[in-house]
This record gives C-alpha cells, structure tokens and sequence, in this order.
C-alpha cells in the first residue's frame, strides 16, 4: 500500500457560520486519502462552533477543535493551526473559502515532482460572492493582472514586493519550510506576506497551473479588512530588513512608497512619523509631500482635489 504524507489543512474560524459546513464539506471531499483537518475558533459569537460540532458528530469526520475563550486575532488563530499540525505539508484556510476536490491530491503530486527545494505550492482560485455565484474565474488575473500569463515562481521577494497576491487557500506550504523560517509573527496584523518573504529567501515556489478553490468575497473578507492595518503591517516587514541586493531594496522601496499614500489616506495617528520614516528611506519627491501634507493636517482627499488626482 503506498504511504501518503499527511497534509495538515487548518481552518482560522470567525464568525462564518453561514459557510462553514461547505467548507468542512470540501474537506470531507478531497481525493487525497491522508488529511489532518484542525479548527480553531477565535471566540465567533456567531454559532460557528456548534456547526462544526454538529458537523463532526453527523459526518463521524476527524477534526481537531480548538476554541479561543476570547478574540486573540486572525495571524494567532492561524499560527495556532501551524502549531498543532503533524504533517509533511500545512494549508491554512479561511473559514469562507470552499476547497476543490483535487486541490491536496494535485498539490502533493507537484511538490514530488518538484523535490526538497520546494518549499510551497500555490493554485490559482476563482472568486465568489456571498451566495456562491461566481465574480472571476481567476484569483491571480483578478488581483495580479501583471502577472496574469506567466505567475512567477523561485525566489519570489521581488514579485511580492511589486504586489504579487497568492491566495492563502490554494498555497500549501512543505513543513521543512515552515520549520526554517520560524513561527508567524504575532505582533502582525496580517501574516501573509511577512511568511512567503521569509520562505523565499531559503526556498522555491511553485506555480500548480490550476484552479483548484473559491476564494469568497462578502463584507468581512481579508479585501475588506482594516486598510490601516495592512499598511502598518508593511512598514512593520521593511524595517526587518528581510532584504538583499539592489534589485530587491528597490523593489522594497517602491513599494513603501506606495504604502505610505494608503497609511496618509487612512489618515493613521502615527501618519507623520510613518511618512518621515518613508521619506528618508525613499528620498522621493510623493514621500515629502505626504509627510507634509499629514504635519499640516491637510486630509489625502483635499490634496487629490487639489493636485487633481
């Protein structure tokens, strides 16, 4: 009998009771024989818990289940999931997201044919709405249009810093990787980004050239989370250095100057002391003028109008 390595899927549950039986469902479907299913709930005041106790108890499914006895955030719910996984390969799922029946058979089968180096595979996704009805037939066209005809794959720091999006429930990562580059980083609010940086510097990617999951648009999707946020989180990323060579530093650059447009139009208490510090590591003409806009308490809206932007 041949012996499959056991691939980890850990869902980060919040609130979405509505979704999640059809998400446990497309766990429950998988063609790969050797899955390791874990929920953690981070304290859903919804009824999320008892639908995957109710699921667990009517499908006779394994499930590892873990609730938080209060909010503990989206990166600690996730790096729990990592924490209490066993297997040869982890996948982190949102607890929205729907899951094709081929999606961990044809990922394993890639990182076997692409050996040790590998250290994750990502999938393309199509995008759904609420009710399941399809918005785009392609995640990465969707979010990536630069990428579109040709994802990239290796060292892939450069392509993340210019805006490369993966999506999370179609990118599966080796455990080898996982155990290199260390833990999430908590202290984050999203933990995306900072992960495939630091996979990337020891490890390739790989581009699976399927759509293999549905990736769920509604009002509380990550697209629609807390922009501040996300934005403090990047400026969090450049100040650990992860990066090497002038290609690279260019490309980190750039692209803090663009999160620092988005930290001035969320108008963060930290603004002025967030656009200095981009200022200085930039040197461009945009940083200056947002670090002075935000010191004279002129909002990004009445500079657009005024600038004609």
């Amino acid at each position: 009998m041949m012996n499959h390595p056991v691939v980890s899927i850990g869902i980060g549950s919040y609130n979405n009771a509505r979704y999640l039986v059809t998400l446990l469902d497309s766990v429950r479907a998988q063609t790969y024989p050797a899955i390791e299913l874990i929920v953690v709930d981070d304290c859903s005041t919804d009824n999320s818990a008892e639908v995957v106790e109710n699921w667990t108890r009517q499908t006779g499914y394994p499930v590892i289940f873990v609730q938080h006895e209060k909010n503990q955030g989206v990166v600690r719910t996730f790096s729990e999931c990592t924490q209490l996984a066993t297997g040869q390969y982890v996948s982190l799922v949102g607890s929205d997201d729907v899951l094709d029946p081929d999606l961990i058979a044809q990922t394993v089968a890639e990182f076997d044919r692409r050996g040790p180096r590998c250290g994750a595979v990502y999938a393309d996704c199509r995008l759904i709405d609420a009710d399941g009805h399809e918005m785009a037939p392609s995640f990465l066209r969707y979010f990536n249009p630069a990428y579109a005809d040709a994802p990239p794959e290796g060292n892939l720091i450069v392509p993340l810093l210019r805006g490369l999006y993966l999506p999370t429930l179609t990118t599966t990562v080796r455990r080898e990787a996982l155990e290199a580059v260390g833990p999430h980083d908590e202290t984050l609010f999203s933990e995306d980004l900072d992960m495939w940086l630091r996979i990337s510097r020891t490890f390739h990617f790989a581009y699976l050239p399927a759509v293999l999951g549905s990736y769920r648009v509604h009002d509380r999707s990550a697209i629609h989370t807390n922009k501040l946020a996300l934005n403090e989180t990047y400026f969090r990323i450049y100040r650990k250095g992860y990066f090497e060579g002038a290609e690279e530093w260019a490309a980190a650059r750039h692209s803090l100057a663009d999160h620092a447009e988005h930290y001035y139009a969320s108008q963060g208490p930290e603004a002025p002391a967030r656009l200095w510090f981009a200022f200085r590591e930039t040197r461009l003409p945009k940083t200056a003028l947002f670090w002075l806009m935000a010191r004279l308490g002129v909002k990004y809206t009445a500079l657009r109008r005024a600038t004609g932007r």
